[in-house]
C-alpha cells in the first residue's frame, strides 16, 4: 500500500503536521511529519531559490550557541533542572523565565505566606525527579512557551555563492524564509507555535467489545460514556501509515493501548464498523459535543456511530463537502500549503481571542441601552435632506433592521440619517447569526457545556502529567503521606476558564467589530469556523439517517 494517512474524521485534517521554526526559535520548535526533530541541510536545498526567499544559514553547533543546546531537558535526555535556587539556571533564555511544571501549578505572589512557600519549594523537590526527555512532535507547553524567547543563534543570509568560508556542510542548518517551500512543513513565520498546539494530537473513539470486556470507568469518563457502547480512548501524537499498524495511545483506557482506527472500511463484507475506532482531533470531537447538545440536548454518540457506519466508504469519505484547503492539502503526505496554516490552528485556545473578549466588557461607562455610535463625530448637513424613513415610527425601524444583514445595514446607515444610530442588541443578533461558533457570546442557558479534560493537554503533555503524577505518588509513598487527595491537589487537571460574555454588560459592535477586523490574526477562530460548518453538516446527515430531518430533541 505504500505511506496512507488517515485524517479526523470529522474535520478532514491529517494529524502528521509538520512545523519548521524561523530564525531564533530553538530546535523543539520544529519537527517533520513523523514528529522526529530533523534539521535540513544546506547541501539540501536550492541555495539559488532561498536566496530569493530570504532564508538563512544557521551554525548548528557554534561557540554562540552550545550552552543553549547543552544542560536542555529536550537534548539532553539526563539533564535535571537545578532546583536549588530561584535562579533557575538550567534555562538560559532572557528575562521571563517560565517552569517547566508550570502547567499544572498557578504562579506565587511577591507576598505569599510561609506555607505557600513551603508548597513551591515541595512542588520543585518532586519535580527534580522528573525527567522530560526528548519527546517526539510537539514539545510540551512549558518548553514551548521558551519559543518567545528569542535565542541567540549564529546564522548568514542564504546567497547563491554557497555557503561562508569557515565552515562545512554538516555544520549549519538551513532555516526557511517566510516564503520558503522547500520544507513541506507550516513555516513559525506564518503561526506560532501556541496558536498549533494540539495540531498533532489524535484521540478515538472505541467500541467495547475492542476491549474484550476489559471496559471499566477510570475516574477519567465522561457521563456519556457510563450508559454508552463507545468509549474515549487515550491520546496519541500524530497517526501512523495505514500500512504500519495502530498506534499506542496513553493512557490506555478500557484495556486498548492500540485502537484500531481508520476513515475508510476498505472490506466492508468481513469488517463490521465496531471494528474500527473513529479517529479525530480532541477539539473537533469537542465542537461536535457542543453541537449536539445544543441540538439534541444530548452528545449524540448513537448518531454520530450511525452517520460514520452509514458513510464509511472511499468515495463516501473523500466526497464529504469540505472546505478547499483541505481537499488541496490531502495528497499522499499532508501538503502544508502556505496560507493555509489556519488548519493546524487550535480552535479552543486562540491566544489572540481574550483581550478581545475583554475589551468588549472593559468599558464600565458603557451604557448598552444607547446607541452604539458617537454622533457628534458626524458633521451636520447644511441643508434638509427628503428622508422618506425617518417619518417611520421607531418599532417599524427596529423591525426592518430585524431582517438586514450586517452589509444592507451599512448601506441602510449611508443611505438614511434614520438609521445612524442603531441600538446594541442588534449587533448581538448579528454576532449570534453570524458568527454562531462564537460560543463566548452564548447564554449559560442555551448550552451548558463544560470542555473534556482531554483538550486541555497535548499527548505528550499528558504523558508527562502523568509522569509527574506518578513520581508525586511515589514520593508521598515513601514518606507514607500517599493519598488519592493529595495527588489531586498537589497536580491537578489543568483546567482554563471558559469566557462567557454578559448580554447586558457587552458592547456587542465593538466586539463584531473587533473580530472582523482582527480576522487575519485570529487563525484558531478561523479554524473553529471551519470545523464548525463541517460538524454542521455532519449533523444535518445525522438528523437524515434517523429518518427526521426536522429533530431538535
Amino acid at each position: 500500500m505504500g505511506y496512507s494517512e488517515i485524517y479526523c474524521h470529522l474535520c478532514g485534517v491529517s494529524f502528521n503536521i509538520a512545523r519548521r521554526r524561523k530564525l531564533g526559535e530553538p530546535d523543539f520548535a520544529q519537527w517533520d511529519y513523523t514528529g522526529d526533530q530533523s534539521n535540513l541541510g544546506v547541501d539540501e536545498v536550492d541555495l539559488e531559490e532561498c536566496a530569493q526567499k530570504g532564508c538563512a544559514m544557521a551554525v548548528m553547533y557554534s561557540g554562540s550557541t552550545e550552552n543553549i543546546y547543552k544542560d536542555n531537558a529536550v537534548n539532553d535526555p539526563d539533564y535535571i533542572a537545578d532546583h536549588a535556587n530561584d535562579s533557575h539556571n538550567g534555562y538560559e533564555y532572557d528575562s521571563d523565565y517560565e517552569s517547566t511544571d508550570a502547567m499544572s501549578r498557578s504562579d506565587s505572589g511577591d507576598n505569599a505566606d510561609d506555607e505557600d512557600c513551603e508548597m513551591q519549594w515541595y512542588h520543585d523537590w518532586l519535580s527534580t525527579t522528573v525527567d522530560l526527555g526528548s519527546q517526539r512532535g510537539e514539545p510540551i507547553r512549558a518548553l514551548g512557551n521558551l519559543t518567545s524567547k528569542q535565542m541567540a543563534e549564529l546564522s548568514f543570509p542564504v546567497t547563491s555563492n554557497g555557503i561562508p568560508d569557515g565552515y562545512t556542510d554538516e555544520q549549519l542548518e538551513h532555516i526557511g524564509g517566510p516564503e520558503c517551500t522547500e520544507h513541506n512543513a507550516y513555516s513559525g513565520y506564518a503561526i506560532s507555535l501556541e496558536e498549533m498546539r494540539g495540531c498533532r494530537t489524535a484521540q478515538f473513539l472505541v467500541h467495547r467489545n475492542q476491549s474484550r470486556g476489559n471496559w471499566r470507568p477510570d475516574g477519567l469518563c465522561e457521563d456519556w460514556e457510563l450508559s454508552q457502547p463507545w468509549f474515549l480512548s487515550g491520546l496519541t501524537d500524530g497517526v501512523a501509515s495505514r500500512d504500519m499498524g495502530p498506534d499506542e495511545v496513553f493512557p490506555t483506557r478500557g484495556g486498548v493501548s492500540h485502537p484500531w482506527a481508520d476513515n475508510i472500511n476498505f472490506d466492508p463484507k468481513h469488517m463490521q464498523g465496531d471494528e474500527f475506532a473513529i479517529p479525530f482531533h480532541p477539539w473537533c470531537f469537542d465542537i461536535f459535543c457542543r453541537q449536539s447538545q445544543a441540538k439534541f440536548n444530548r452528545i449524540n454518540v448513537a448518531g454520530l456511530i450511525k452517520w460514520r457506519d452509514s458513510e464509511f466508504s472511499y468515495d463516501d469519505f473523500h466526497n464529504f463537502p469540505r472546505c478547499a484547503e483541505v481537499f488541496s492539502a490531502q495528497e499522499q503526505f499532508w501538503s502544508h500549503v502556505p496560507g493555509s496554516e489556519y488548519l493546524a490552528a487550535s480552535p479552543l485556545h486562540v491566544p489572540n481571542l481574550p483581550p478581545i473578549l475583554q475589551a468588549a466588557v472593559g468599558d464600565a461607562n458603557f451604557n448598552t441601552s444607547a446607541g452604539v455610535f458617537d454622533l457628534s463625530l458626524h458633521m451636520s448637513h447644511g441643508t434638509s435632506v427628503h428622508d422618506p424613513l425617518a417619518t417611520l415610527p421607531l418599532e417599524i425601524r427596529h423591525l426592518i433592521l430585524g431582517f438586514l444583514g450586517s452589509r444592507d445595514i451599512a448601506n441602510l446607515r449611508l443611505a438614511s440619517r434614520a438609521f445612524q444610530q442603531l441600538p446594541n442588541g442588534l449587533w448581538y443578533r448579528l454576532v449570534r447569526e453570524e458568527m454562531p461558533w462564537l460560543w463566548e457570546a452564548w447564554p449559560e442557558t442555551e448550552c451548558a457545556h463544560t470542555p473534556s479534560p482531554w483538550t486541555e493537554m497535548t499527548a505528550n503533555e499528558t504523558k508527562t502529567f502523568h509522569q509527574y503524577r506518578e513520581t508525586y505518588k511515589s514520593r508521598l509513598t515513601s514518606e507514607g503521606q500517599f493519598s488519592t487527595d493529595a495527588v489531586s491537589d498537589l497536580l491537578p487537571w489543568p483546567r482554563t476558564p471558559q469566557i462567557r460574555l454578559p448580554r447586558n454588560a457587552t458592547n456587542w459592535y465593538q466586539l463584531y467589530t473587533d473580530v472582523r477586523h482582527s480576522w487575519g490574526q485570529l487563525k484558531g477562530l478561523q479554524n473553529r469556523k471551519r470545523i464548525w460548518e463541517d460538524v454542521e453538516e455532519i449533523i444535518a446527515r445525522i438528523r437524515r439517517y434517523s429518518g427526521d430531518d426536522n429533530l431538535s430533541t
